[in-house]
């Protein structure tokens, strides 16, 4: 139990860091800027729904193009146990989404912590999968600028995935 629970943390932990490098957080404020009059209602609500359901699109997304990249990474091959620490992640991620929506109820502000938190989920999770595409050499159909804004994680994946300099060989 308690490695479980070390894993919860620690994978929290890395996945709070990366928000912070994503800039997810103002993203969730744009997210409560951006989003219409239905952010003000103190009841669930399609748009609650639609929210959610963008947010597992991308989480989606990300984790085929992370499961391709790592497919074609000459690191060796993640063991199950990294497979774990997706579901947990994944799973994490959507409670998050849950209990911002009980704070929502207990301090009464209407939908402003759950568009937040989930708006800032939402842009984390498709840095994520730009970095991803970018690595795998599919930004051709992306726009260019995106991949501007995502250098870093770009860098970061194909680091993790192509440590001795090997990218363009074995993206192939």
């Amino acid at each position: 139990m308690q490695e479980i629970y070390n894993t919860a943390m620690q994978v929290a932990q890395n996945y709070f860091n990366k928000m912070a490098q994503s800039h997810a957080f103002y993203a969730g404020l744009a997210g409560i800027v951006a989003i219409p009059a239905w952010i003000k209602s103190e009841k669930l609500s399609v748009e609650h729904a639609i929210l959610i359901m963008i947010l597992i699109g991308v989480l989606t997304l990300d984790w085929i193009t992370g499961r391709t990249l790592a497919q074609k990474s000459p690191v060796e091959k993640k063991t199950s146990h990294k497979g774990h620490n997706s579901v947990v992640k994944y799973g994490a991620i959507l409670t998050l989404c849950a209990l911002a929506v009980g704070l929502d109820f207990v301090f009464k502000t209407k939908s402003y912590v759950f568009a937040f938190i989930t708006c800032a989920l939402i842009w984390t999770n498709f840095y994520s999968f730009l970095g991803n595409v970018a690595a795998l050499g599919w930004g051709k159909w992306f726009p260019l600028w995106l991949f501007n804004l995502i250098k870093d994680e770009m860098e970061t994946k194909i680091e993790k995935y192509f440590p001795k300099g090997d990218h363009n060989e074995k993206i192939k």
